[in-house]
């Protein structure tokens, strides 16, 4: 009995392919139709997303390497009044939209270059209430930009849409997800991105005894000050740094420092994480409305 159906069930199957196909580029035609200008890579990257900054404060000698121009951003009293009249301006005239757009761009390159896009889709589909899983729907004109090309649609789901990512986790949590998949997202076939972090030292400060021992904390238990150095000397620099810039008060706890062995995410790590935490924060919609 299947074989009578076997012509039908390859015309269907062909068809679903030829749809598909015509689907694919369509899409893309519709967004590049000449009725909206795309939206340069430096237009996306303002308003700066909050996660970018805090880039900067987690891993200062990284991003120092990565997007030098960030140290010259505007002050928070420059900020303040830039923005006077309209908060969206608040990065868009400083460098940190600057160095912002230069991590966006590094970021999409090496999503596409480690083929994040096969298992992670970028189309929350308007069916089944993927809505309530992935986020909202994104419309033609918010993929009207230079980080949609190539579309990254994705093949298929073996992780969560990513459309939507932005400001969903925390940098931390991206940071250890590219070091351990599975230590964030239990049974997640995601192999281990290791290249993305750079072996140096720290600085970092032994846990009060007094207070471990109140707590019954290990008394071993050590806290990392931000920044991973290339060199020994560089961290201990920074250590010397630290105890001179320190409080008179706090002279117990300076003294708790040491420099040890260390590892943090590097320029591609951060500008990936920088990607990903801009990924659905972009609203065409909106843009278009302050435009006006």
């Amino acid at each position: 009995m299947l074989d009578r159906y076997t012509g039908v069930l390859l015309f269907a199957g062909l068809g679903c392919f030829g749809l598909a196909f015509v689907l694919s580029a369509v899409y893309p035609w519709m967004i590049t139709d000449g009725t909206r200008p795309e939206a340069s890579i430096e237009a996306v990257a303002t308003p700066v997303t909050t996660e970018f900054k805090q880039l900067k404060e987690s891993y200062p000698v990284a991003f120092a390497q990565a997007f030098p121009r960030a140290d010259e951003c505007l002050t928070d009293q420059e900020l303040v009044d830039v923005a006077a009249d309209d908060p969206r301006r608040t990065a868009s005239d400083g460098a940190w939209g600057a160095a912002h757009a230069v991590a966006l761009r590094a970021g999409r390159d090496e999503y596409v270059g480690q083929v994040c896009w096969h298992c992670h889709s970028q189309f929350v589909r308007p069916v089944a209430n993927e809505a309530v899983r992935f986020g909202r729907v994104r419309s033609a004109a918010d993929d009207n930009n230079e980080l949609q090309r190539p579309v990254l649609w994705g093949t298929r789901r073996v992780g969560p849409d990513l459309t939507n990512e932005g400001g969903r986790r925390s940098n931390d949590w991206h940071v250890a997800h590219f070091w351990d998949p599975e230590g964030t997202s239990p049974d997640s076939v995601m192999p281990r991105y290791t290249w993305f972090f750079r072996d140096g030292f720290q600085v970092v400060r032994g846990i009060d005894p007094e207070l471990a021992a109140r707590q019954g904390l290990s008394s071993e238990r050590e806290y990392a000050y931000p920044g991973v150095f290339e060199t020994q000397a560089e961290a201990e620099a920074e250590l010397a740094r630290i105890r001179e810039s320190a409080d008179p008060n706090l002279k117990a706890e300076t003294a708790r420092l040491r420099v040890v062995p260390a590892k943090g995410p590097d320029g591609d790590g951060l500008a990936i994480i920088a990607y990903l935490q801009w990924l659905g924060t972009w609203d065409a919609s909106e843009r278009e409305e302050t435009n006006q």
